[in-house]
């Protein structure tokens, strides 16, 4: 399986409501690689008042496959969600994480990420909360 080409994350929408939480990352231009990434992942951060990470919600794309996630800190669990999830808009990607809040009463910021194999190549996105 092929991994689509990393690109670049302008801006992260948030839409929350009884059935859980949609998060769309709208996308911008691939970023150059020399070789093809094996995997990597566009995020929100959670961060609370105190500054400490709270959640990441994010959409991880590899050679394996696909999929969607939400990690909690404070537990160190994290629950993931296959590729029917997530749906590609080409100039966007909606993942839908069902059952999930964002507990906005612990949170301090929300600002999105994208990585590449790990290492950072975005941080402090933009994220627009529609509530």
């Amino acid at each position: 399986m092929r991994t689509p080409t990393p690109r670049e994350l302008l801006a992260v929408h948030v839409a929350v409501d009884c059935s859980g939480i949609t998060a769309t990352f709208t996308l911008g231009d691939p970023i150059a690689m020399r070789e093809p990434a094996e995997w990597f992942t566009y995020g929100l951060e959670l961060t609370g008042a105190d500054g400490a990470l709270v959640k990441h919600f994010g959409v991880r794309l590899s050679t394996a496959g696909t999929k969607a996630f939400v990690f909690e800190f404070e537990s160190a669990t994290q629950a993931n969600y296959d590729a029917s999830h997530i749906e590609d808009r080409g100039a966007s990607l909606v993942a839908r994480f069902p059952d999930s809040s964002l507990g906005v009463d612990a949170i301090g910021t929300a600002t999105g990420f994208a990585t590449i194999e790990g290492e950072d190549v975005a941080a402090g996105v933009p994220v627009q909360l529609l509530t």
